[in-house]
């Protein structure tokens, strides 16, 4: 009789113990998992930006043709933000705080029209996207040399470009309305 009992007890404690050990492999699997997960996902958001911002290229050097020209983009940013950097003529994208090592650090890959560069930031990685216009264009946001930061978000925005004439160096002039 007293053997069925502590063998009733035992059998509690193993199941307790065997759960535990269950539940602790599985926290290591997802512990070692997920940053694999996270770079997988990331990759496949600066693959979308990537194409995005071919997109936007192709529609400002549709514009750059004919003044009065109009361009409607829309541009959905999942992760990461998009600055309109109309004092430097640029367009850049910055995915921040990423585990993703895209390119070496400090390297300027050049994809297409769009220039690839990831930095450091402590144990992980900063991605920026650029496309420069510094020597062909003139880009203004709302008709004025400002910059614009459009942050991720799930409603995409509408990006409409206008060919406003030139500018005293006779560059085109872009002018950029986000709405």
């Amino acid at each position: 009789m007293k053997f069925k009992i502590n063998s009733g007890g035992q059998v509690w404690i193993e199941t307790v113990v065997y759960t535990l050990i269950g539940l602790s492999i599985m926290a290591i699997l997802l512990s070692i998992s997920m940053p694999q997960i996270e770079k997988i996902k990331d990759n496949g958001i600066i693959t979308q930006t990537i194409e995005a911002m071919n997109l936007l290229n192709s529609k400002i050097l549709e514009a750059e043709e004919y003044q009065g020209s109009i361009r409607i983009v829309n541009l959905r940013i999942a992760k990461g933000r998009l600055e309109i950097n109309s004092t430097g003529n640029q367009i850049v994208y910055n995915l921040e705080n990423t585990r993703l090592e895209l390119t070496e650090p400090g390297e300027i890959v050049q994809e297409g029209n769009i220039m690839v560069e990831t930095k450091n930031s402590g144990d992980r990685f900063n991605i920026f996207l650029t496309l420069d216009y510094s020597n062909d264009l003139n880009i203004t946001y709302d008709r004025k040399k400002e910059m614009k930061t459009m942050q991720a978000g799930t409603t995409p925005y509408k990006i409409i470009l206008e060919n406003i004439g030139y500018d005293d160096l006779r560059k085109t002039k872009i002018n950029f309305d986000v709405s």
